[in-house]
């Protein structure tokens, strides 16, 4: 049976919240003066206790409508794959997603020090190529993190994958394309690999724009024509 992994996510952020708010008072329970670091403390914990909320509200949505969706609102399919199956999706999408955000970092790598080489040829101060290898080093974590962890996600995940009208659970991943802004972009049928996957890429607003992600969902075998019904249901009803 498929777990609501998101509501797992509110529960600990009520925990954490909870925690920070203890936290706001700590230093006057301990006899902090605010001059001595008291306010400032006080100052993270609030600050930390407002990220929980919002995390939590976020989670909260996403976790009411994943319920929806194991409940059978939207249904679409549910496919279980064989061990063999799982693996070579497993292995298809890291390579996938190892490839696009080597790609990423590498274009924001030339841009930065494009960018770089400018700025130092104006302000002339060794300083800007400092600040501009310590942005390198923050995309470049997740850069090469991300794929790893989801990597690491599917691979201990129920080979399973649960597609609806609003979203997909594949495994452990759960991706929803309704709600904060969220919408479907594109659905299509990848046959260019070793095996049939259904690409699902759908955007959110983010700092910079709008985030894109795709969620993949392996075809198992003996399932290509329903896919090919999914995608076109979803390509009339959602897809504008």
């Amino acid at each position: 049976m498929i777990q609501n992994t998101q509501q797992r996510i509110v529960n600990l952020w009520y925990i954490i919240t909870l925690i920070f708010i203890v936290g706001v008072f700590i230093p006057s329970w301990l006899g902090i003066e605010g001059m001595d670091g008291g306010f400032g403390l006080s100052f993270l914990a609030g600050f930390a206790v407002i990220v929980g909320l919002i995390v939590i509200v976020v989670y909260r949505q996403r976790a009411r409508q994943m319920d929806k969706i194991l409940s059978g609102e939207g249904r679409m399919a549910l496919w279980r794959y064989t061990t063999e199956e799982w693996i070579r999706f497993v292995s298809e999408d890291f390579k996938i997603e190892k490839t696009e955000k080597r790609n990423l970092f590498l274009l924001i790598l030339i841009i930065s020090l494009i960018i770089g080489i400018l700025m130092l040829a104006v302000i002339k101060d060794p300083i800007i190529m400092i600040i501009i290898a310590g942005i390198i080093g923050i995309v470049a974590i997740p850069a090469f993190w991300a794929p790893r962890y989801r990597f690491r996600k599917l691979k201990h995940s129920q080979a399973e994958a649960l597609i609806s009208e609003n979203g997909v659970i594949v495994g452990k991943m759960f991706h929803l394309w309704t709600g904060l802004g969220a919408t479907l972009d594109h659905v299509s049928i990848n046959s260019g690999t070793d095996q049939n996957i259904i690409e699902f890429t759908y955007s959110m607003p983010a700092r910079t724009g709008r985030q894109s992600i795709t969620a993949r969902v392996p075809i198992p075998y003996g399932k290509f024509e329903e896919a090919i019904e999914i995608v076109k249901t979803i390509q009339k009803d959602r897809i504008q």
